[in-house]
């Protein structure tokens, strides 16, 4: 299990141990929140293609499927 802050997580980068979306390298752009100030999802930006996908901030605790850093 990955352990992080969430006041870190802005601007950290990850690696995916599996493609997700034909990307391996990601970075988290944005931290997105309900109206009681509660994470809710961050969107991470893939680094070849620049695209952005919005994900449950819970998944980046799986260290089976994502490492923080780039590998």
């Amino acid at each position: 299990m990955n352990v992080f802050s969430e006041k870190n997580l802005l601007r950290s980068k990850w690696t995916s141990t599996t493609a997700f979306h034909d990307e391996t390298h990601f970075l988290v752009t944005n931290l997105n929140h309900n109206l009681d100030g509660e994470l809710l999802s961050v969107t991470i930006q893939g680094q070849n293609n620049r695209h952005l996908y919005d994900i449950d901030w819970h998944e980046l605790e799986d260290s089976n499927r994502w490492r923080f850093g780039w590998q």
